[in-house]
C-alpha cells in the first residue's frame, strides 16, 4: 500500500498543468493576431501606391481595355504600375519588421494588463538552490496565478487606422469593387486577357467589328472524306458539325493585327492554342479533336463559337461466311463479310499450328479496294503451297485493320493448309527436302553450333576444308539442314536414268554445295525458293517456271489494282504480266506440239494435229483488264484477271489430258451471220460510247463557261483580261443530235438486215434449220425488246441534244448503251443454245459430248457467252459515279477546297 501511494499522480498537479497549457495557447493566439495588425500598420502605407496601380492595371485588363487599344498605351500602363511596385517595395525594405515582444505589448496595452503576464507564462524561477526555491515557491505560485488570471480576461488587440488618413477619395474601397465588376464582365476570358496584357512584345489593338472568321474540318486521310466547312447560321445558335474522331479543326481569323488564342473546351479540360500568323492581318490555329469540343475565339464581349460533335471510330467487324478450305489450283479459299465506318485498309489471315498455338504468322489478304467500308460474301483466297505449314493442321482467323489501326477479328477456325500435289517422284522428293529446309531454318529456333577446335593433325578420312576451315563444316548445321544435304547427295549421286532435265540436276548440285559451305542460317536464304522452282521444273518442265513467273506477275498486278496504286505502277505491272502470259503461252504451244509429235509417232494422231489455242479469247481478256483499269473499275479488272487465270489453268489441264488441238468440233462454231451481226453491234456500241463521252465534255464546258461569265471578279477564269470560254471549240447540240441520228440509222439497218436473214428460213451454218432460225431471229423475244429500248433511248438523246440538255442526253445515251449490251448478251445466249443443241445431237450419234479447244464441255466453257468478263452493272455504276463527280466539280457554289478535292478524284479516275 505504501508503494502504491508513492507512485500515484497528484490530481491537483494535473489540473494545474492542463490550465497552464490552455492559457499558453490563448496567449499565442492573441499574440499572432496582434503581430498581424503590426505588419499591416507597418507595410500597408508603404505598399499602398504599388498595390493600387497593380489593381488598376488588372481592372483595365479584365475590362478588355488593353485588348482593344493595344500598344503603346498598354506598355505605358505596365511601366507605370511596375515603377510604383518597385518604389513601394524599396520603401518597404527600409521599414523595421515588428517583433513578437512588440506584439505581446500590443495585447497587454489594448487589454489593460500589467506586469507583462504574457511573458510570465514562459518564465521560470531564477533560484536554483533547493532551500531558496522552497522559501520562494509560495511567492512564485502567487505571481503565476496572478498572470494567468490577467490572461484569462485579456481581449484581442485592435487595428489602428493606417490607410484612411492618406486615402481621402476612398480608393481602397472603389478599386476592389471595380476589379470584382471587371472579373464579372470578362468571366470566362479573364485569364486570357490578363496573360495577353502581361505578354512581352508589341500588341496591336483588336476590334470584333473588323474580325472575320472561317473554320473547317480536315478529317483523317483514311476516312476518305473531303474537308467540311462551317457555314454561317441565320439564327444565333453556334454552328455545329459531326466530325470523325481524330479530325483536325482549323480556325482562321482575319481583319486583326493581333489574334486571340483559340480556346478549346472538352468536358472539364480547357486548351488554349496560339494562332499562327499567315499574313499581316490573318491568323490560323489548328487542333486535333478526339472528343466533343467547343472551340471559340473571343474579342471583348464578342465571341465566335463552333461546336464539334465527335463520332467515335468504331472497330471493324469481320466474319467468315465460308470457312477456309482447299479449293481449285491448290489454293486456300474462303468467303468473308466485313464492315467499318470509314473502311478497312488491310486484311490479314493470322495462322498458328494446332500443336503450337503460341507461334503465329500473318498473311496479307488482297482486298477488293484500297479502303473497303463493307463487303458481303467477298471471295478470298491465298496460295499456301509454298508456305512452311503447307499440309499441316493449323488454326486461323481474319484480322481487319482500319485506318486508325484498330483491329477486328473473326472466330478461330481449324483447317488443313493446302499443299501442292506433285505426281513426278523426283518433284515429290525435292518438295519434301524443301519442307525439311523450312523446318531446319525456322527463325529463332535452330542455329548453327559454335566453331569446333582446329585439330593439330589432319585425319585422312575427312576432307581438307573440314579441318582447315571448320566454319565451313556442315556438321555445325541444324539436324534438318544436314538431312536435306544428305538426301540431295543421295539423289544426285548417280544421275544417269533419273534426270531427264539437266537443269534439275545442276540446280540440286548447286544447292548441295551451298549447304556444305554455309557458315550460318543467314547464308541459307533463297534455298527454299530455289528448291520450289526445281520441284516445279521437275513436275512440269520448262512450263513450270513460266507458270510461276506468270502467277507471280498476276499477284503483283492484282495487289496493285486492289490498293489503287499509281497508274504508272499499274501499267508497268500490266506490261510484265503480258510478257509472262506470252511466255507461258509459248511454252504451252511448244508442249502441245511435242505431245502431238509423240502421239503421231505412236500412231495415235487424228485428233488435231497440233496446238490451235484460241488466243483471241486471251487477248480479249487482257484488253478488258486494261480497259477496266483505265476507267478505274478495279472490281471488273480483278474479275477479268481471275477469269484469265482460270482459262490458262484449264488450258494446262487440257494439255495434260492429251489435248492440244481443237479437232474438228461439233457444230462448226459460231455462224458467220451472227459474227457479222455482233461485229456491227459492237461498232454501234463503240460509236454510242464515243458520243456519250463527247456529250459529257460539251456539257461540262458549257457549265464552266456560264460560271466564268457569272464570276464578276474573274477568279481563276480569266486570262489576259478576258474570260475563258471552254465551249468555244466544242460541237453544238445540233451537231451532236445529227450524230445520234446517224447511230440510230445504223442500228435500224442492222436490225432490218438481221431480221431479213432470219425470215428466209435458210439453215444457219452448223445445222440449224430454217424453222429454228425464224424462231431465234434477232428481232424476237428479249433481244427485240432490248433493241427497241435502245432506239427509244437514242430518240430521247437526240431530242435532248436539240434542246441543249446535255445532262439528260448523257443519261439517255447511257440507257442506250445498256440496252445494246443486253441485245449482245441475248445474241450470245441464243448462239450458245444452238451449239448446245448440236452438241446433244452429236452425243447421241458418237457417244461423247462436245468439247472446246481447251478440253472443257460447252456448258462450262468460258467462251463467247461467258467471257463477257466485265460486270456491266459495276461499269455502269463507275460511269455514273464519274458523271456525278464531274457535275459536282462544276457547281460554283461549292467551296474552293471541295472543288479541288473533286478535281483530284477526277484526275485519279
Amino acid at each position: 500500500m505504501a508503494y502504491k501511494g508513492i507512485m500515484d499522480p497528484d490530481p491537483t498537479q494535473d489540473i494545474l498543468t492542463k490550465r497552464h497549457i490552455n492559457l499558453s495557447k490563448r496567449a499565442g493566439s492573441l499574440t499572432k493576431r496582434a503581430y498581424g495588425h503590426l505588419l499591416w500598420e507597418t507595410y500597408a502605407p508603404t505598399l499602398a501606391m504599388g498595390v493600387l496601380f497593380v489593381l488598376l492595371f488588372t481592372t483595365a485588363a479584365a475590362f478588355g481595355v488593353w485588348q482593344k487599344i493595344g500598344d503603346p498605351w498598354r506598355l505605358i500602363g505596365l511601366i507605370i504600375a511596375t515603377y510604383f511596385v518597385v518604389i513601394s517595395g524599396h520603401a518597404a525594405r527600409q521599414e523595421l519588421r515588428p517583433t513578437q515582444s512588440q506584439a505581446r505589448r500590443r495585447v497587454e496595452l489594448d487589454s489593460g494588463l500589467s506586469h507583462r503576464p504574457l511573458d510570465t507564462l514562459d518564465d521560470t524561477p531564477a533560484l536554483n538552490d533547493s532551500a531558496e526555491l522552497a522559501t520562494s515557491n509560495t511567492a512564485w505560485q502567487n505571481h503565476l496565478a496572478n498572470a494567468q488570471a490577467q490572461i484569462q480576461r485579456a481581449g484581442t488587440s485592435s487595428l489602428r487606422p493606417t490607410l484612411a488618413p492618406m486615402d481621402k477619395y476612398f480608393l481602397r474601397i472603389t478599386t476592389p469593387i471595380m476589379l470584382m465588376l471587371a472579373f464579372m464582365v470578362g468571366a470566362g476570358d479573364n485569364y486570357e486577357r490578363l496573360r495577353a496584357s502581361l505578354t512581352p512584345g508589341w500588341i496591336y489593338g483588336m476590334s470584333a467589328k473588323t474580325a472575320h472568321y472561317e473554320a473547317w474540318i480536315d478529317p483523317p486521310a483514311y476516312t476518305g472524306r473531303p474537308p467540311s466547312y462551317f457555314k454561317e447560321q441565320q439564327n444565333m445558335d453556334a454552328p455545329s458539325k459531326n466530325v470523325p474522331e481524330g479530325s483536325e479543326f482549323v480556325a482562321r481569323i482575319s481583319g486583326v493585327k493581333s489574334a486571340p488564342r483559340l480556346i478549346l473546351r472538352a468536358g472539364n479540360s480547357t486548351r488554349r492554342i496560339t494562332a499562327k500568323r499567315l499574313g499581316p492581318q490573318s491568323f490560323e490555329a489548328r487542333a486535333v479533336v478526339n472528343r466533343g469540343t467547343v472551340a471559340s475565339y473571343r474579342i471583348g464581349e464578342s465571341e465566335k463559337i463552333w461546336v464539334l460533335n465527335v463520332d467515335t471510330d468504331r472497330f471493324p467487324l469481320v466474319r467468315f461466311d465460308e470457312a477456309p478450305k482447299a479449293g481449285k489450283r491448290d489454293r486456300l479459299i474462303f468467303s468473308y463479310s466485313l464492315e467499318d465506318d470509314y473502311g478497312v485498309e488491310s486484311l490479314l489471315l493470322s495462322l498458328a499450328l494446332e500443336s503450337d498455338p503460341d507461334t503465329t504468322e500473318q498473311i496479307n489478304i488482297t482486298l477488293p479496294g484500297s479502303s473497303v467500308r463493307s463487303a458481303t460474301k467477298e471471295p478470298g483466297g491465298i496460295d499456301m503451297t509454298k508456305h512452311k505449314w503447307a499440309g499441316k493442321k493449323v488454326q486461323g482467323r481474319l484480322l481487319a485493320v482500319d485506318g486508325k489501326r484498330q483491329v477486328g477479328s473473326t472466330a478461330m477456325y481449324n483447317f488443313v493448309a493446302p499443299d501442292k500435289i506433285f505426281v513426278e517422284p523426283l518433284a515429290k522428293a525435292v518438295a519434301e527436302q524443301r519442307q525439311l529446309m523450312l523446318a531446319g531454318t525456322e527463325a529463332g529456333k535452330y542455329q548453327y553450333a559454335s566453331y569446333p577446335r582446329i585439330q593439330t593433325t589432319k585425319p585422312a578420312a575427312k576432307p581438307l576444308f573440314a579441318v582447315d576451315r571448320p566454319e565451313l563444316a556442315i556438321d555445325r548445321a541444324p539436324v534438318d539442314v544436314r538431312r536435306t544435304a544428305l538426301l540431295i547427295e543421295a539423289i544426285t549421286d548417280k544421275p544417269v536414268g533419273i534426270f531427264e532435265d539437266p537443269s534439275v540436276y545442276l540446280g540440286l548440285r548447286n544447292i548441295y554445295r551451298r549447304l556444305q559451305t554455309a557458315r550460318g542460317t543467314d547464308e541459307l536464304g533463297g534455298i527454299s525458293e530455289d528448291l520450289w522452282a526445281i520441284a516445279m521444273r521437275a513436275e512440269f518442265g520448262r512450263l513450270g517456271n513460266a507458270k510461276e513467273d506468270m502467277q507471280r506477275a498476276e499477284r503483283a498486278l492484282n495487289n496493285a489494282m486492289a490498293r489503287r496504286a499509281p497508274q504508272r505502277e499499274v501499267d508497268v505491272l500490266f506490261d510484265r504480266y503480258n510478257e509472262a502470259v506470252d511466255r507461258y503461252m509459248e511454252f504451252l504451244m511448244l508442249e502441245a506440239a511435242k505431245n502431238a509429235q509423240e502421239k503421231s509417232a505412236d500412231g495415235e494422231g487424228g485428233q488435231g494435229g497440233g496446238a490451235d489455242f484460241n488466243t483471241d479469247e486471251i487477248q480479249a481478256l487482257l484488253d478488258a483488264i486494261e480497259e477496266a483499269n483505265r476507267m478505274g473499275d478495279t472490281v471488273a479488272a480483278r474479275k477479268a484477271l481471275a477469269q484469265l487465270a482460270e482459262l490458262l489453268e484449264n488450258m494446262k489441264i487440257q494439255l495434260a489430258q492429251g489435248g492440244g488441238g481443237s479437232g474438228s468440233g461439233v457444230g462448226g462454231g459460231m455462224s458467220e451471220e451472227l459474227k457479222e451481226a455482233l461485229e456491227d453491234l459492237n461498232d454501234i456500241l463503240g460509236e454510242q460510247r464515243r458520243l456519250r463521252d463527247e456529250t459529257q465534255d460539251v456539257g461540262r464546258a458549257e457549265a464552266d463557261s456560264m460560271q466564268g461569265q457569272g464570276d464578276m471578279q474573274g477568279q481563276g477564269d480569266t486570262q489576259n483580261g478576258e474570260p475563258n470560254n471552254p465551249s468555244k471549240n466544242q460541237p453544238s447540240g445540233e451537231e451532236l443530235a445529227d450524230q445520234q441520228g446517224q447511230i440510230a440509222d445504223m442500228l435500224k439497218k442492222l436490225e432490218d438486215a438481221a431480221n431479213g436473214q432470219a425470215g428466209t428460213g435458210e439453215p444457219q451454218e452448223g445445222g440449224a434449220g430454217g424453222e429454228g432460225g425464224e424462231e431465234d431471229g434477232i428481232g424476237s423475244g428479249d433481244i427485240k425488246q432490248a433493241l427497241e429500248d435502245a432506239k427509244g433511248a437514242m430518240g430521247r438523246s437526240e431530242q435532248a441534244l436539240e434542246d441543249g440538255e446535255f445532262y439528260g442526253a448523257g443519261r439517255a445515251q447511257s440507257d442506250a448503251i445498256d440496252a445494246l449490251r443486253q441485245a449482245g448478251e441475248g445474241l450470245l445466249a441464243q448462239e450458245a443454245a444452238r451449239l448446245e443443241e448440236e452438241g446433244g445431237q452429236a452425243t447421241n450419234e458418237e457417244g461423247q459430248g462436245p468439247s472446246d479447244p481447251f478440253g472443257r464441255e460447252q456448258g462450262d466453257s468460258l467462251g463467247e457467252a461467258d467471257t463477257d468478263i466485265s460486270d456491266k452493272t459495276d461499269q455502269q455504276r463507275a460511269r455514273e459515279l464519274l458523271e456525278e463527280l464531274r457535275r459536282r466539280s462544276g457547281e460554283r457554289d461549292r467551296g474552293e477546297t471541295e472543288r479541288e478535292y473533286l478535281d483530284r478524284l477526277l484526275e485519279r479516275f
